[in-house]
C-alpha cells in the first residue's frame, strides 16, 4: 500500500513542485515588504504632506492589512497627524469572480482620529491635495435614463464592513463663529448578502436582491457628543443604537431596534448649567418574510418626564394589495412648563411656555386600497410668550379622520387632486387664539365632493397689521361636486375698523359685507382660472350706523395666461355727509370741498372690464355718474383704450368720452401716449408724449339749467390738439347766456349774475417744455390809453353783464350793457407762447365807457409764484352816483369821474403784497372829491371848513409792496387868498392798504344811508 503511493506521488512529483514554486513565487514577490515600497510610493505621488503606514500584508488576490496610518498637515497647521488610524482591512476573494460571486470578506477599520481644523475658509486637510490644472469637463450626451444594469452572467455579491472606535473632532477659528466639536466611540458593523442575479435595477426594487442583511450602530456603548462656542457647552455620552439583524429564535423574522437619547443632559449655556434635560426615541420592530407581517412594539418618543407619543401596531400582508394595517398611538401628553423651566436655567427669561397637548389618539386600521386614519388634537391653557409677544390657545380641538387609498395609480387631476385621498372629515374644530376664535367643519367625500363651514370671531386686525385696528367676524362657506368647482359664499363684519393713511388715522368704521361666487379649477390641480362672483355686497358705515358708502357688483375675474377683470352693473353709493367724518384728516380735506361743490350724494354705476397678457393691456368702460346735488343725474363716461407692450411703451386711447345733462355736455378725446426714444424731446405727460385731438363742448338752444344755480344757452366749446408738449386750440361761444345764482334766489339775500351774448374765437397755444418764467413785464405809472387810426375786430364780445348790486342787497345791477348797437364788452384776446394778451378792450358800463390796452398775463412754466401781469385803462365819464341808493342820487351834483388806471405786479401765489397799481383821477365831482379827502385826511370842523372851501382838480393814488401813497390837487379859490394850503394840495403818505380799505368802506356806507 506505502509503495503504491510512493510511485503515485513519483509520478506526479513535477505537478508538485510547479505548483509549490508558484505559490512561493507568488508569497515572495507579492509580501509585506513589496507591499510597503508599493504603497510607500503611492502616497509619495498621490498627496503633497507626509504620510507613515506599516504594512501587515498584502495580496492583489485576497485584500491588504495596513496599521498604525498618519497623515500629516503642511508645517503651517503643526506636527500633529490630523488622520490617524490604528488598523485598516481590506480582505476580498478575486479568485471567487470566476465563480460569479464579488465577495469583500471585510472592511475593518480601527482606532480612526480624524482631527480637523479650519481657520477662515481653509481647512488643514486641504493641504494634502496636490496642485492640478482643471480641465474643462467633456459635454455629456444626452441619453435616456437607465432604469438597470445588466451583468450577463449570474453573480452573487457578499460585503462585510467592521467599523470600531471612530473618532473625529473640529476645531474651527472664525471669529465670533468659533467652534469645537467631537464625536467619540462611534461603532457600525455592516453585513449584507444577496442571491445571484444577472439584473440590477435601479430603484427600491433592489432590496429584492437582498438575501441577509445585517445593520449595527453601536449595539452596545454609547458615543460621547462634544460641543463648544462662545455662549455654549456640551460634553456628555449618548444613546445611538439602531440594529437591523436575523431574529436570534426565528431565522426568518428581521428584527430592527432604535434607541436614541440620554437622561440628563448637561448643557452649559454662558456659564450657566441647564436644569437636566432628557429625551429618547425607541422602538422594537419585527419584519417576518414568510409571514408577510410587520409588528411594531414599543414606540415612544419621550421628552423629560412626559411622553410625547407612544404606540404600536401591525401590518399584515405586506407588499399585496390586500394589506391589513392596524397602527395606533395610545397615549401622548405634551408638557410645555418643563421645557420652559430648562430654558429659563439656560438664562432665557424671555421665553416661557405652558399648557398640555394632546396628539392621541390616533388609529390607522383597514387595507392598503381603503385606510382609515382618525384622531384628535387636544390643547388646553397653551401659552408662548417670546418676549413682549404673547400667544395663547387657551382651547384647541380637531377631531379628525381620513380614507386614503396608499395603492392608487390613478393619476392626479382638476376633479381629484389627491386621487389617493378617499375621504376627509374634520368636525367641531375649535381653536382661540389670543381672543380670536375659529371654529367650523370639513368634509369631503370622494363621490359627493368636498364642503367647508369655517366661523372667524374677534380677529383683531391690530395684532397683525402695525396702524389697522378692528375686531372682524366672518363666515365662509364652500361646497362643490369635486375639487374642479367650488361654490363659496363669504360673510364679513367689522367694528371699529381703523386704517393710516398719510400722517393721520381714520376714524372708527363699521363694515359688512358679503359675497357669492364660484370657483373654477377646469385644467389641471388647484389651478384655478375663472372666479364668477355673483353678489358683491360692501357696506362702511359711521359708528352709530349711519351709511357713509356702499358697493355693489358682479363679474368675472380670470386667472389664466390672460387676466381678465370683468365688473358688470358696479354701483357705488356715497354720502359724504356720513363718510368724510370717518376719514383720515389728508382725505378730509381733500372731500369737503367737493362736498361743498356737489353736495353728500355721489353715485356711480356701470361696467368695467381689464385684461393683461404678455402683449399689453386693454382697458373698456361705461361709468354712469349721479349727483344729486349738482342735478347731474345722466353722466356717463365711456373709455376704450390699449397698453401696448410691457412695460407698456404706448397707450392708444381709442375713444374717452363724457357725456352729461340730457347731452348738453359733452367730451371727447382720442389719440396715441408714446414713450420718447433716445434723442427725441423729453415727455411731457409723466413718462408719455402725448399726440390727442378733442374737445369739450356745451349746447343748450334754451334756457337749461345745468348744475344747481347755473343756467346756459347757446353753443360753447374748446377744441384741442395735444403734440408733443404743445397745446393749442381755440375757445368757442355763439350768442351764450350764462346765468349764476346762490340758493337764495329769488329773494332779498339772492346774488345772481347773467352773462348775455358771448361770443367768441380766441385762439390758444401753450408749451409744457417752458420750465421758467422770464421777467419781461416793466410797469410805468404814467403809461395810459389812446388808440389812434383803425382798431382790429374783436374776437370776444360780451352783450351785456346784470347782476346783484356790489353793495346793496336785492337791488339788481346793470355792470355791462351795449351802446348805439355795440356790445357792452369787447376786446382781442390771443393767448401763445405762454402769454395771455388782451389788446383793444371796450366796456359800455354806467353811462361811460372803459379802454384797455396792453393786457399781459406771463404764465410761462405755470408756477402761480413766478407768473406776472400787466393792464393799463382808461375811465371816461362814469357815472359813479350810479352804484348809490335812488333816494341818494339826487343828492349828488355831479358823479362823473375820468381816470387812468395802470397795474402790474409778480407772485399770484400772494397776490396784495405784490401788487403796484397807479390811479390817477383828473376829473371828479365836488361830493366825491370831498369824500376822497375824507379818506386821506383826519376830519374835524376846522378841515372840514378848510377843505370844503377847494375844488379838487386831480387825485393820484399809488399803491406798492401794501402800502397806499395818495396826492388831492386842489384848484384855486378865493380862500385861498386868506389861508393858504401848501402847493394847493394835501398827501397821504404810506397808509397800510387795510387801513385805507376801511376808510374807503367807511365813506360809501354813508351815501347808501
Amino acid at each position: 500500500m506505502a509503495s503504491d503511493l510512493l510511485q503515485y506521488l513519483k509520478k506526479k512529483k513535477l505537478r508538485l513542485y510547479i505548483l509549490a514554486g508558484i505559490f512561493l513565487f507568488y508569497h515572495l514577490l507579492f509580501n509585506s515588504f513589496t507591499g510597503q515600497i508599493l504603497l510607500n510610493k503611492i502616497l509619495a505621488s498621490a498627496i503633497a504632506t507626509p504620510a507613515k503606514v506599516q504594512v501587515q500584508g498584502f495580496s492583489p488576490l485576497f485584500g491588504i492589512k495596513l496599521s498604525d496610518l498618519e497623515v500629516y498637515p503642511s508645517p503651517e497647521w503643526g506636527s500633529e497627524p490630523f488622520f490617524r488610524l490604528k488598523e485598516l482591512q481590506l480582505s476580498y476573494n478575486l479568485p471567487l469572480l470566476f465563480l460569479g460571486r464579488a465577495k469583500i470578506s471585510k472592511i475593518g477599520v480601527h482606532g480612526l482620529h480624524l482631527d480637523l481644523k479650519q481657520k477662515g475658509e481653509t481647512w488643514n486637510f486641504s493641504s494634502i491635495f496636490l496642485p492640478g490644472k482643471k480641465e474643462p469637463e467633456p459635454p455629456v450626451p444626452e441619453k435616456e435614463p437607465r432604469t438597470s444594469i445588466r451583468t450577463y452572467f449570474p453573480f452573487s455579491a457578499y460585503l462585510m464592513l467592521d467599523c470600531k472606535d471612530i473618532n473625529v473632532s473640529v476645531d474651527s477659528e472664525n471669529g465670533p463663529k468659533s467652534y469645537k466639536a467631537a464625536l467619540k466611540g462611534l461603532e457600525l458593523g455592516l453585513e449584507v448578502d444577496t442571491n445571484r442575479f444577472t439584473r440590477i435595477p435601479l430603484d427600491l426594487s433592489a432590496i429584492d436582491l437582498i438575501d441577509e442583511f445585517s445593520l449595527q450602530l453601536n449595539p452596545k456603548n454609547e458615543v460621547t457628543i462634544q460641543f463648544q462656542n462662545a455662549s455654549a457647552s456640551l460634553d456628555h455620552s449618548f444613546r445611538l443604537t439602531w440594529i437591523w439583524e436575523r431574529h436570534p429564535q426565528d431565522q426568518d423574522v428581521f428584527h430592527s431596534k432604535m434607541d436614541l437619547g440620554s437622561e440628563r443632559i448637561p448643557i452649559q449655556f454662558r456659564n450657566r448649567t441647564a436644569s437636566p434635560f432628557a429625551f429618547s426615541v425607541k422602538y422594537d420592530l419585527d419584519l417576518s418574510a414568510k409571514k408577510k407581517e410587520l409588528l411594531l412594539r414599543d414606540l415612544a418618543w419621550k421628552v423629560g418626564e412626559d411622553i410625547w407619543l407612544e404606540g404600536g401596531g401591525k401590518v399584515s400582508d405586506i407588499r399585496e394589495k390586500s394589506a391589513q394595517v392596524n397602527l395606533a398611538i395610545q397615549k401622548s401628553r405634551i408638557r410645555l412648563s418643563p421645557f420652559s423651566d430648562f430654558l429659563h436655567s439656560l438664562g432665557f427669561y424671555d421665553i416661557s411656555l405652558a399648557g398640555e397637548a394632546s396628539l392621541a389618539p390616533v388609529l390607522a386600521e383597514g387595507s392598503w386600497e381603503n385606510l382609515k386614519i382618525l384622531g384628535e388634537v387636544k390643547g388646553n391653557g397653551l401659552e408662548i410668550r417670546l418676549g413682549k409677544k404673547k400667544h395663547s390657545i387657551p382651547t384647541l380641538y380637531l377631531d379628525w379622520s381620513i380614507g386614503l387609498r396608499p395603492g392608487s395609480q390613478e393619476e392626479p387631476n382638476s376633479a381629484r387632486p389627491l386621487p389617493w385621498l378617499d375621504s376627509a372629515i374634520c368636525k367641531n374644530f375649535k381653536v382661540e387664539y389670543n381672543g380670536m376664535r375659529l371654529g367650523g367643519d370639513l368634509h369631503y367625500n370622494r363621490s359627493s365632493g368636498p364642503s367647508l363651514d369655517l366661523n372667524l370671531e374677534n380677529f383683531s386686525l391690530g395684532d397683525y397689521l402695525a396702524g389697522y385696528s378692528g375686531r372682524f367676524f366672518a363666515r365662509l362657506q364652500a361646497k362643490g361636486p369635486d375639487f374642479s368647482k367650488l361654490n363659496a359664499d363669504l360673510k364679513l363684519k367689522a367694528n371699529g375698523f381703523k386704517f393710516p393713511l398719510a400722517r393721520g388715522n381714520s376714524g372708527n368704521i363699521g363694515l359688512d359685507g358679503s359675497l357669492s361666487s364660484i370657483l373654477y379649477f377646469p385644467k389641471k390641480p388647484w389651478g384655478l382660472t375663472d372666479i364668477f362672483v355673483s353678489v358683491l355686497d360692501l357696506e362702511a358705515d359711521s359708528p352709530d350706523g349711519q351709511a357713509g358708502a356702499r358697493l355693489n357688483s358682479s363679474g368675472r375675474i380670470g386667472l389664466g395666461d390672460n387676466f381678465v377683470l370683468d365688473l358688470k352693473k358696479t354701483r357705488l353709493d356715497v354720502d359724504l355727509e356720513n363718510l368724510i367724518p370717518l376719514l383720515p384728516l389728508s382725505l378730509r380735506e381733500t372731500l369737503i370741498p367737493v362736498r361743498a361743490q356737489v353736495g353728500n350724494g355721489i353715485g356711480l354705476l356701470g361696467d368695467f372690464y381689464f385684461s393683461s397678457n404678455s402683449h399689453g393691456q386693454e382697458i373698456r368702460g361705461g361709468l354712469g355718474l349721479d349727483l344729486p346735488g349738482l342735478d347731474l343725474r345722466d353722466g356717463k363716461l365711456s373709455l376704450a383704450m390699449q397698453m401696448l407692450g410691457k412695460p407698456s411703451s404706448q397707450i392708444k386711447i381709442e375713444n374717452l368720452e363724457l357725456n352729461g345733462f340730457a347731452g348738453k355736455l359733452s367730451f371727447r378725446t382720442s389719440g396715441v401716449l408714446a414713450k420718447p426714444g433716445k434723442g427725441d424731446p423729453p415727455p411731457s405727460m409723466g413718462e408719455f408724449s402725448p399726440d390727442l385731438k378733442g374737445g369739450l363742448r356745451i349746447v343748450a338752444k334754451e334756457n337749461s339749467s345745468l348744475i344747481r344755480g347755473l343756467h346756459f344757452r347757446g353753443d360753447m366749446g374748446l377744441n384741442f390738439t395735444w403734440l408733443g408738449s404743445v397745446i393749442q386750440g381755440n375757445l368757442i361761444s355763439k350768442d351764450s347766456n350764462i346765468l349764476v345764482q346762490n340758493s337764495h334766489c329769488p329773494g332779498y339775500d339772492c346774488k345772481m349774475y347773467r352773462i348775455d351774448g358771448w361770443n367768441s374765437n380766441v385762439p390758444f397755444t401753450h408749451d409744457l417744455s417752458v420750465k421758467e418764467t422770464k421777467n419781461l413785464i416793466e410797469g410805468n405809472k404814467r403809461k395810459f390809453v389812446m388808440n389812434y387810426g383803425r382798431t382790429p375786430a374783436p374776437n370776444f364780445t360780451i352783450q351785456q353783464i346784470l347782476g346783484a348790486h356790489p353793495s346793496l342787497k336785492g337791488v339788481p345791477f346793470e355792470y355791462v350793457k351795449p351802446k348805439s348797437n355795440s356790445p357792452g364788452l369787447s376786446a382781442n384776446l390771443e393767448y401763445s407762447e405762454n402769454y395771455l394778451r388782451m389788446d383793444y378792450l371796450k366796456v359800455n358800463t354806467l353811462d361811460g365807457e372803459i379802454w384797455g390796452k396792453d393786457m399781459i398775463v406771463n404764465v410761462g412754466s405755470g408756477d402761480p409764484e413766478k407768473m406776472e401781469y400787466s393792464v393799463s385803462l382808461r375811465v371816461k365819464d362814469i357815472d359813479l352816483k350810479q352804484l348809490l341808493p335812488a333816494k341818494s342820487q339826487s343828492k349828488i351834483d355831479d358823479g362823473k369821474v375820468k381816470a387812468d388806471l395802470n397795474l402790474w405786479g409778480r407772485n399770484l401765489g400772494d397776490p396784495v403784497p405784490n401788487l403796484n397799481l397807479f390811479f390817477s383821477v383828473y376829473q371828479i365831482g365836488n361830493d366825491f372829491g370831498k369824500s376822497a379827502i375824507n379818506i386821506f385826511a383826519p376830519s374835524n370842523l376846522f378841515t372840514d371848513f378848510i377843505y370844503g372851501s377847494y375844488a379838487v382838480d386831480k387825485i393820484e393814488l399809488e399803491l406798492s409792496k401794501g402800502l397806499v401813497y395818495a396826492v388831492i390837487l386842489f384848484k384855486r379859490s378865493i380862500l385861498g387868498t386868506f389861508i393858504n394850503l401848501e402847493n394847493n394840495q394835501v398827501s397821504q403818505q404810506r397808509m397800510p392798504l387795510a387801513n385805507f380799505l376801511k376808510r374807503a368802506q367807511s365813506e360809501i356806507e354813508t351815501f347808501n344811508q
